[in-house]
């Protein structure tokens, strides 16, 4: 296989595939007509909170709302409230046969009801270690009271319906989580979904929150944790939460989603005959059954037969990869499908938990430890130090021109380091080093933190990728991949799942906090679906389809209802001159693609959607973008939809497009700020060949039935790049600019469309724009009063009053655009988008 590619001078290969795709400029149809969706609102979340509950330490050292109590079979009247210890054990006293169990609760009324929680994890402090099952977390089912809890009695005056806490209605059948401590000391597990949900009815509703009952069922190798009266309060049971809160009133989104990418989609996916079974208590000299897992990914995947089968991930964290034993992944070439356990929370993570034991202190504020990484940066990072690239733009971690930014001068290094589950910032020297920063020693392979290890939950990137998958036919459904060390530069460690596969499907997954991508896949039919990529260090998508190849085929790649939010939060490509490539999705290349119901948002320094370089055929509908720099770029490329998409507050322009023969209709664009749509001529063109795989000069584009409102420089642009007479201007542009809404809140001074050629002009009039050009004889030119078009903006319901001039009076829909919006062709609707996810 090709371990490398270049961005100008791509090469095909069985399993690598490029992920990100070239230089900057300053589609199939689906197989079944698209129906707007006919979904219930819903409120976006805000940025993730995260709050521990640990008795005298958090919130803050008033916090007294942790219980806890022993129940000991031995002595059944006896409370234990106040013992320094919880003991677990099916056999205490030693011989006796007697069972010890344990209760733990948590007030959890500083989290608002009206909170989401996306993760919890409940951290210990190990006295005892054990063997075996582990003890499980049950929820317990009556309330109970730490000063008179007993084998006996949950309160003084209520007694258990079994002792111990084990009837049926004094705890839940599922257990959240399993305590499995083989060592001393701290001690971390993260609930499943089931525990997850019963905190969040806990938030809802205080009166139902009864705790934990900590028991096993055989385990006869005691478990001993300190309690919440333990002298070491940092040593007391500990409580994260993770939740976020609704975001701006009215904010559309996709139910069911979390944007965060704290939790990933609840599925509950059919388990075929035959089946291995990948779970965190498994070992691998097991046959892989539900009643003998296997531990690691290359145990598993070994296990499957050659002609394919399916793989289960039981719920729990796995720090692992697909690797070929020496350092290196590995390529998986059997066609698999990956898939979560019914209703539980699967991660695969990169780093690896590093206890206080393995950092050496200097004496001087920092804790470091030898860390060697040679397979980052697809086995290259130690060839080049990450800000010292190769400026031939060969990598292997980075693009030269893409690292830089003044804000995260160490962007182009895969190293990450996570204090409690904190991401902590990289610096690029030993004296920046301070609390919540981390410096990596690239000469010297040695990394040093600012923060005291004790007490504190250390993790490091030690993973570049989790899986490499060849061939064709896999398919990755209900799992969650996160802080894997990936690099910006185009080679097979950019993401953390590569798939060089055709006919692959990513199926309602999370991708988050990777160094850099997150998901490259071979676009041949290529779906990804119900899947969440947020926080990832750069661009989450990418893929290269077949116009720049020797042999052009149809590509058609499908992305739909999912969320791309907040990525590249590394700002690549602040400074960059030939390598752009920043963006929530970025593809090229592509001939025929889909990109339908998903909401791009906040994604950093570049566009929600870009498709870049001969891009062909593409469909882009009833999409959400808001608060990217650029919500659809469609750069050098040749025919296209973009059509009933809901764009607003991004930092420069809504629509941006130098592509022929492509047509934007029924689209609402709100307050982007700079530009609404932006329509140009690149410099480069097929004639003179400046650049690679360039698409025809823009003509033939018809802007028909939108809506553009807002406070913005000029609502639409239209500009010619360069005076070369093969390159086109706005004068030859357009096949059809008519049936647009304007409003300015500026008032009928503001430019209203700014008109570059051989020379500039700014319309001020939709009139003057008549007299000059002959466009917009059915345009709505609005200057003054309050919004004239939606129902409430204020509220983001972008939906068109029936008492607005753009009610039912749009242009009646071409063929083409009526079928991918799945409405009969010649259909007269309102102006602006027709539905968008959430409505």
């Amino acid at each position: 296989m090709t371990p490398s590619v270049s961005r100008t001078n791509w090469r095909h290969a069985l399993v690598v595939l490029p992920l990100l795709l070239t230089l900057a400029c300053g589609g199939e149809m689906p197989s079944e007509p698209l129906a707007p969706q006919d979904r219930a609102s819903a409120a976006a979340l805000g940025a993730p909170i995260t709050v521990s509950f640990q008795e005298q330490v958090a919130p803050s050292t008033a916090y007294t709302g942790a219980s806890d109590a022993t129940l000991l079979q031995n002595t059944p009247t006896v409370n234990l409230g106040a013992d320094v210890l919880i003991r677990l054990d099916r056999d205490y006293p030693t011989s006796s046969g007697k069972v010890s169990n344990g209760l733990l609760r948590f007030d959890l009324g500083a989290i608002p009801a009206t909170a989401t929680v996306q993760s919890v994890r409940l951290t210990v402090n190990v006295r005892n270690s054990t063997t075996g099952e582990g003890y499980f977390v049950h929820p317990a089912s009556r309330a109970w009271t730490e000063s008179q809890a007993t084998w006996n009695n949950a309160t003084s005056t209520t007694a258990w319906a079994t002792g111990g806490a084990s009837g049926a209605s004094d705890r839940g059948a599922t257990s959240f989580a399993t305590l499995n401590a083989g060592a001393t000391g701290s001690y971390g597990v993260d609930l499943n979904a089931a525990g997850i949900a019963a905190v969040q009815g806990w938030v809802q509703s205080a009166a139902g929150n009864h705790g934990f009952v900590l028991d096993a069922i055989t385990n006869m190798d005691g478990l001993e944790l300190d309690s919440s009266e333990a002298a070491i309060a940092a040593n007391r049971p500990k409580l994260t939460v993770t939740y976020a809160l609704p975001d701006e009133p009215g904010n559309p989104g996709i139910p069911g989603l979390d944007n965060t990418g704290q939790t990933i989609p609840d599925t509950n996916y059919a388990i075929p005959a035959g089946a291995i079974f990948l779970a965190t208590n498994g070992n691998d000299s097991n046959a892989g059954t539900q009643a003998a897992p296997v531990a690691t990914l290359n145990r598993a995947i070994t296990l499957v037969p050659s002609t394919g089968g399916t793989i289960v991930v039981r719920g729990g964290t796995y720090r692992d990869w697909f690797n070929n034993g020496a350092g290196n992944y590995k390529v998986n070439t059997k066609p698999i499908t990956f898939q979560a356990y019914p209703h539980e929370q699967a991660w695969f993570d990169g780093t690896d938990l590093k206890p206080a034991s393995a950092w050496t202190s200097d004496g001087a504020g920092h804790w470091s430890m030898d860390w060697s990484t040679p397979s980052f940066c697809n086995g290259g990072y130690y060839n080049f130090k990450y800000d010292a690239q190769p400026t031939t733009n060969q990598g292997p971690c980075s693009h030269y021109d893409m690292y830089g930014d003044p804000a995260n001068p160490a962007a182009g290094d895969p190293q990450m380091v996570f204090i409690d589950g904190a991401y902590v910032h990289e610096v690029k020297t030993l004296a920046e080093a301070t609390p919540g920063n981390f410096f990596y020693d690239w000469d010297n392979r040695r990394i040093y933190i600012a923060t005291n290890p004790s007490g504190h939950t250390v993790e490091v990137a030690a993973r570049p990728v989790a899986m490499v998958l060849g061939t064709t036919g896999h398919k990755v459904r209900g799992l969650g991949f996160r802080r894997y060390a990936t690099n910006e530069y185009s080679n097979t460690t950019n993401a953390a799942l590569y798939i060089g596969a055709t006919n692959s499907l990513v199926e309602n997954c999370v991708f988050t906090q990777m160094a850099a991508g997150s998901l490259s896949i071979k676009p041949q039919g290529g779906v990804v679906r119900g899947s969440v990529f947020a926080n990832n260090g750069f661009t989450a998508i990418g893929s290269n389809g077949s116009t720049n190849s020797g042999t052009v085929v149809t590509d058609s790649f499908l992305l739909e209802e999912s969320v791309i939010n907040a990525n590249n939060t590394e700002r690549f490509g602040t400074n960059c001159s030939r390598s752009c490539a920043q963006a929530g999705v970025k593809i090229a290349h592509m001939n025929g693609f889909t990109v339908r119901n998903n909401v791009f948002e906040n994604n950093l320094n570049g566009a929600g959607f870009w498709c870049d370089e001969d891009c062909r055929n593409g469909v882009m509908v009833y999409n959400i973008f808001r608060n990217n720099k650029i919500g659809i770029f469609y750069e050098v490329s040749d025919t296209g939809i973009i059509a009933s998409n809901l764009i607003y507050d991004n930092t420069y322009a809504g629509i941006q497009a130098c592509s022929s023969n492509t047509k934007i209709y029924n689209n609402t664009l709100v307050n982007n700020a700079a530009i609404n749509i932006w329509i140009y001529d690149d410099s480069r063109n097929e004639q003179d060949k400046r650049g690679s795989d360039i698409g025809p000069d823009t003509m033939n584009v018809d802007v028909s039935n939108n809506i553009l409102s807002g406070g913005n420089i000029t609502t639409l642009k239209a500009s010619r790049s360069d005076n070369n007479f093969t390159n086109t201007g706005p004068n030859t542009f357009f096949s059809s600019l008519d049936y647009n809404s304007y409003y300015r809140s500026g008032g009928g001074t503001k430019s209203l469309i700014n008109w570059v050629d051989t020379g500039g002009v700014n319309y001020t009039s939709l009139a003057a724009v008549r007299t000059a050009r002959g466009w917009e004889n059915n345009g709505h030119d609005l200057a003054s009063g309050g919004d004239p078009f939606f129902v409430n903006q204020a509220l983001r319901n972008y939906v068109v009053r029936s008492t607005s001039a753009a009610y039912n009076s749009g242009r009646p829909l071409p063929a083409d655009v009526a079928q991918v919006l799945g409405v009969p062709s010649g259909t007269v609707t309102s102006r602006g988008a027709l539905n968008w996810p959430g409505r």
